[in-house]
C-alpha cells in the first residue's frame, strides 16, 4: 500500500512500534557506518519535542504596546525515551560512565555525544526512520532498584546542531517509507477481497 502524503486516508493512522539504535561520536568525527549503531533493545516510549523560543517586538506608537515582529532566536528539541534492558552498555549510558568488562565507573564521561537512529515498524500506518544527529544522553528520573514492577531505565537526549556535516539540516531528519506497514497493507488486501467475494 502506497504511503499517503497528504490528508485524508485511514492509511495515514498509525500505532506506534520501532527499533532505536544508538551510536557514539568519536571527537568531533560522527558515526558514519551503519554498523557503528547498536540497538537500545525494547523501549516502551520515545517522544520527541521540538520548542522554540522567540524574541517578541511592540510597537510603542499607539496607546497601547502591538506586537509587530516575533522572530524566532533559538532552536532546540529532546528525545525522552525509557529502556527496559538492563544490559551493562544501556546502564552505563544511564550512569553517564565508562564501561570496562563489567564495571562501571559512574558519571565518568558526562559531556559524550550520541547520534540516535529510530525505525518505526508499525503495525497500522506508515513508517519513517529519524536521524538525530548528535545529542547528549542524560538520566531523566531515578532509577528504582527495589519495586514489583519491571525496571526501566529513563533517558532525555537533548539536541545539538550539526552544522559541519548537516548543514541544511543541522537537527534531524525524518524520512518516511515508500510503503505503509506490513499488516495494514494486509488488513486493506483483505478487505477487498472480501468485498470482492461479497460481489
Amino acid at each position: 500500500m502506497t504511503v499517503q502524503q497528504t490528508p485524508h486516508s485511514s492509511e495515514n493512522y498509525a500505532i506506534g512500534k520501532g527499533i532505536l539504535y544508538i551510536a557514539e561520536w568519536s571527537g568531533s568525527t560522527p558515526p558514519t557506518d551503519p554498523d557503528d549503531y547498536s540497538d537500545m533493545g525494547n523501549c516502551p516510549s520515545i517522544e520527541i519535542e521540538p520548542t522554540t523560543e522567540r524574541l517578541p517586538h511592540y510597537s510603542s506608537r499607539t496607546d497601547f504596546r502591538l506586537k509587530d515582529k516575533n522572530p524566532v532566536i533559538q532552536r532546540d528539541y529532546v528525545v525522552n525515551f525509557t529502556c527496559d534492558e538492563m544490559a551493562a552498555v544501556n546502564v552505563n549510558r544511564y550512569l553517564m560512565g565508562n564501561l570496562s568488562g563489567l564495571v562501571i565507573a559512574a558519571m565518568q564521561a558526562v559531556n559524550k555525544e550520541y547520534a540516535l537512529k529510530f525505525v518505526s515498524d508499525n503495525p497500522i500506518g506508515p513508517n519513517e526512520t529519524w536521524y538525530f544527529w548528535k545529542c547528549t544522553l542524560a538520566p531523566n528520573g531515578a532509577l528504582s532498584l527495589i519495586g514489583d514492577e519491571w525496571m526501566v531505565l529513563n533517558f532525555t537526549a537533548e539536541g545539538l546542531a550539526d552544522l559541519e556535516n548537516n548543514p541544511t539540516t543541522p537537527y534531524f531528519d525524518v524520512s518516511y517509507s515508500s510503503s505503509s506497514s506490513s499488516l495494514s497493507s494486509s488488513s486493506s488486501s483483505s478487505s477487498s477481497s472480501s468485498s470482492s467475494s461479497s460481489a
